[in-house]
C-alpha cells in the first residue's frame, strides 16, 4: 500500500472556487527572459482575465529568476502566481519558497515537472521526502506535481490511473501533459487521470489550445498553457486574442452546453434603414458602431471564428471596411492593410476594375508591394451584396501572391457573389445563415425598420 506523504490533495471544486471559476482555471505560463518581458506578459494575462500565471526559468538558472519573482509580487501584490523552477524537484524548491515567503514575497503555487511518483512501487520514498521538505519549509502555497509528464520517465498508458491515484495522496493537484512541448495529451490519458484523482484537483499542461481545450475542460481543473496562447513562432509572448478565446472555451465548459438564444446578434436591430432614396445603400450598419456595447460585441463575433496563428494581416475595404477591419486587426493582434478606391494612394499600386452594388464600374487599388508572397490575409468589409468589391480585393491579394485566409462582414447575402464567397472561403458574419435576419437581408428589408427609432443607437452618457 502507498504511504501517505502528508500532501493535502485539494478537492477539485474547492480548487476551482479559489479562482472563482466554474470551469477550469486558465493559468498562462510565462517563459521568463527578463523583467520587462515578464511584466509585459503579466499585464496581458491580467487584462484578458486569466486566473493567474506561472513563471518558469526556461533559459537560465533558478537564482536569476528570483529577482523577477520578487518584482512581480511587488508590482502585482494581489496577483495569483506560481513558479516552475525548471529541472528542480520540490525537495529543493520548497526551502526557497519558504525563504521567499518569510521575506514577504508570497508565491501562491509551485509546479514541479517531476513529482517523483513511481506507480511501480509500494512505498513512495521520494514523494514522501518531498512532502516532508514542504512541511519543514513553512511555505503555504499549492503544490502541483508533474506525473507522467513530458521529458520525464515514460509511464505506460495502462498505469496512468494508478499513477494519478498515488499522486492525489502527495500533492494538491496532480499535473500531467502531452508527450512533448506543444503536443496535446490524448483525451484517454486525461480520462484515466480523472478516474485516478477521483474528486481531487487535476491540471493539464502542454499542447492546450483554444481549439482543443473543450475536450479537456470537463475533466480538468486547471490548464497551464504557453505555446497554445503565444504569438506564432514566439516562445515568450502571449497572443491576447488566443488567450481570450481559451478563456471563453473554459468558461463555456463550466456553464454547460451552450444554447442558442435571443442574445445572438442582439445588436442587429440597431441597423438603420435608408431614408434618403435609391442612391444610397438600403441600410446603415454603422449605427451599431456608436454604441460601445454593440460595437464590441459585433467585433468579437466577427473575430471569433479565426485563429490568429493562421492569419498574418487583416485588410479592409474603402471606406466602412476600414472601421471593422482595423477593429478586428486589433482584436487578433495583427497589422492592417487598406484596400482603397483608385486615385487616393501616393505610392505604387496594383488596381483592378469591379462593378459595385449600385451597378457602377469602379477601380480598387492596393499598395505594391503590400506583403511577401504566401502572406495570409483576412478580408473585411461592412457588407457583401453582389460580391464585386470583395472579388476585387481577392484578385488584388492573389495578384501579389497572398492567400485569402477568410472573409468577415456584418452580412454576406445569399445570392449572387455572396453565395460564391461562402462556397470558396471561411466566412464570419454577424447575420447567421439560415436565420430570419438572413432572409430579411436577402430581400433587403428588416422587420425592425417598421418602428425603428434612431435614439436606440445612442451611446450611454456617464
Amino acid at each position: 500500500m502507498d504511504v501517505p506523504g502528508g500532501g493535502d490533495a485539494v478537492n477539485r471544486f474547492e480548487f476551482r472556487k479559489r479562482f472563482k471559476t466554474v470551469g477550469p482555471a486558465v493559468l498562462p505560463v510565462i517563459h521568463a527572459r527578463d523583467r520587462g518581458q515578464v511584466v509585459r506578459n503579466v499585464r496581458v494575462a491580467v487584462r484578458e482575465g486569466a486566473h493567474g500565471v506561472f513563471l518558469i526559468n526556461h533559459d537560465f538558472e533558478l537564482e536569476r529568476l528570483l529577482p523577477i519573482v520578487r518584482e512581480v509580487r511587488e508590482r502585482f501584490p494581489s496577483l495569483w502566481f506560481g513558479v516552475n523552477f525548471l529541472a528542480v524537484t520540490g525537495a529543493r524548491a520548497f526551502p526557497v519558497l519558504g525563504d521567499l515567503e518569510r521575506s514577504g514575497c508570497v508565491v501562491d503555487a509551485y509546479w514541479a515537472d517531476d513529482a517523483r511518483i513511481d506507480e511501480r512501487a509500494d512505498v513512495q520514498r521520494e514523494a514522501v521526502a518531498t512532502a516532508e521538505a514542504r512541511r519543514e519549509s513553512g511555505w503555504s502555497g499549492l503544490y502541483l506535481g508533474g506525473v507522467a509528464f513530458k521529458k520525464q520517465r515514460a509511464v505506460a498508458p495502462e498505469d496512468f490511473e494508478t499513477a494519478a491515484r498515488i499522486a492525489a495522496r502527495h500533492m494538491d493537484a496532480a499535473t500531467t501533459s502531452g508527450a512533448a512541448t506543444g503536443r496535446s495529451a490524448e483525451r484517454s490519458k486525461i480520462e484515466a487521470f480523472r478516474a485516478g484523482c477521483a474528486d481531487q484537483a487535476l491540471a493539464v499542461a502542454s499542447g492546450v489550445t483554444p481549439d482543443n481545450a473543450g475536450s479537456y475542460a470537463e475533466l480538468v481543473d486547471a490548464v497551464l498553457v504557453a505555446t497554445g496562447i503565444n504569438r506564432p513562432g514566439n516562445f515568450y509572448d502571449i497572443e491576447p486574442m488566443r488567450l481570450r478565446r481559451l478563456l471563453a472555451v473554459c468558461r463555456e465548459a463550466g456553464a454547460g452546453e451552450p444554447e442558442p438564444g435571443p442574445d445572438a446578434g442582439w445588436y442587429l436591430p440597431l441597423m438603420a434603414p435608408n431614408v434618403r432614396g435609391e442612391r444610397f445603400a438600403w441600410l446603415d450598419p454603422s449605427s451599431i458602431y456608436i454604441n460601445a456595447s454593440a460595437f464590441h460585441a459585433l467585433v468579437d463575433d466577427l473575430a471569433a471564428p479565426f485563429d490568429p496563428s493562421k492569419i498574418d494581416v487583416v485588410a479592409g475595404f474603402d471606406a466602412m471596411g476600414f472601421v471593422l477591419g482595423s477593429a478586428i486587426a486589433t482584436r487578433l493582434g495583427k497589422g492592417f492593410l487598406t484596400i482603397r478606391k483608385a486615385g487616393k494612394m501616393p505610392v505604387d499600386t496594383d488596381s483592378v476594375d469591379f462593378v459595385n452594388y449600385s451597378g457602377r464600374t469602379q477601380q480598387m487599388e492596393m499598395r505594391k508591394p503590400a506583403f511577401a508572397p504566401g502572406t495570409r490575409v483576412l478580408l473585411v468589409d461592412q457588407w457583401v451584396e453582389t460580391g464585386g468589391t470583395m472579388d476585387a480585393g481577392i484578385r488584388l491579394v492573389e495578384r501579389q501572391g497572398g492567400v485569402v485566409a477568410g472573409v468577415a462582414a456584418v452580412c454576406i447575402e445569399e445570392t449572387g457573389g455572396g453565395a460564391v464567397c461562402r462556397g470558396r472561403y471561411r466566412c464570419s458574419t454577424a447575420v447567421v445563415p439560415g436565420t430570419a435576419e438572413q432572409e430579411q437581408c436577402n430581400r433587403k428589408t428588416m422587420d425592425h425598420f417598421a418602428d425603428f427609432d434612431p435614439a436606440c443607437c445612442f451611446p450611454e452618457i456617464s
